[in-house]
């Protein structure tokens, strides 16, 4: 029985051991273990941003010309390569510079939603070394404080400090370390992500852009 005490023993003596800078940290680890959890089980996948299906079809389409069969199928798909493509159909008919900076305000509106709650994460991975740092100050103040009112004999007086100077520089580390990796990693799968559906919708861009311009001579010359 106290076996199976003892390393809950243990954490909570280095929690305490750290001092006040052990609550954020703490707070730092949970809101990044929510966010690592939250982006890998319910977080933007390829299946889930540009599903495979609507992609073919929308390659059949564009090759058939097809468009009002493509706009029906992607207002009943509620993916981002859905509305991206509503967007390049809906601004088909306007000047090419014109459409490509209204897809790429939906595009911008997409990449907010890819990369949700990564700025938490980046800013965490940023302050946690930080914190543990600062820890690692106050730690040492206290030990010269020790050592300026008993002198460097007591030892055990001394180990107060050294351990929080320590326990916060590990603890913002620990917490840093791992969190950065899922940041980048989040960060350049959103980025792979936004580069696919951003060669889709140019390539559907120029498709209806080629399209569209032939109609326009027509209707000039009847002019």
């Amino acid at each position: 029985m106290d076996e199976a005490l003892a390393p809950q023993h243990s954490l909570v003596s280095l929690f305490e051991q750290g001092g006040y800078l052990s609550i954020p940290l703490a707070a730092c680890s949970l809101i990044a273990l929510a966010i690592i959890i939250e982006r890998l089980l319910w977080g933007p996948s390829r299946k889930r941003v540009l599903p495979p299906a609507l992609e073919q079809e929308t390659r059949r389409l564009m090759k058939e010309n097809k468009y009002d069969e493509l706009r029906g199928i992607c207002r009943a798909e509620k993916s981002p390569l859905a509305r991206i493509i509503l967007s390049v159909l809906r601004n088909a008919g306007r000047a090419r510079a014109e459409a490509v900076e209204a897809v790429q305000v939906q595009g911008k509106k997409e990449v907010l939603e890819l990369q949700r709650y990564l700025g938490v994460l980046g800013t965490i991975a940023a302050i946690s070394p930080l914190l543990g740092l600062l820890g690692t100050v106050f730690g040492m103040i206290d030990t010269f404080t020790v050592i300026q009112d008993q002198g460097v004999g007591n030892a055990s007086a001394l180990a107060g400090g050294i351990s929080q100077a320590l326990i916060t520089t590990a603890a913002g580390l620990s917490i840093a370390i791992p969190t950065l990796v899922f940041y980048r990693y989040f960060l350049q799968k959103a980025k792979k992500l936004v580069v696919d559906i951003e060669s889709l919708a140019v390539e559907l861009l120029d498709n209806v852009t080629a399209e569209a311009k032939p109609l326009q001579a027509t209707s000039n010359e009847n002019q």
